[in-house]
């Protein structure tokens, strides 16, 4: 009877490099999203209650849309520099109060 050997692998996590390698990454960008969301939550409260205004005042009567209200804090947030778009991105992702349409009227009360 022949012995069959191991065949195409030296180690056990063989093919699996790439694997961790992009886990890894995944981790990280998690992990720097969160600490830019961190950083830059204040200044997203104050750019959702300045675009709340500004929202309001545009829409002319008109019913709120969830996506153009997301449209104009991502814009607003992109204006002041591409970390806070990325926070106010994150922030949409994550459904905070302040991106949801239903809470405009609460951000121009809230002066």
């Amino acid at each position: 009877m022949k012995q069959m050997g191991i065949i195409g692998y030296s180690s056990p996590d063989c093919g699996m490099e790439r694997y961790y390698t992009q886990e890894n990454m995944k981790q990280l960008l998690d992990d720097w999203e969160a600490e830019n969301r961190r950083l830059h939550e204040s200044e997203l409260l104050e750019i959702a209650k300045k675009s709340a205004r500004e929202f309001i005042r545009d829409a002319d009567g008109e019913t709120y849309t969830q996506e153009d209200w997301e449209t104009y804090l991502t814009e607003d947030a992109s204006r002041v520099d591409k970390d806070t778009e990325e926070a106010m991105t994150c922030a949409i992702d994550e459904r905070e109060w302040f991106t949801r349409a239903e809470y405009i009227d609460s951000l121009v009360d809230d002066r």
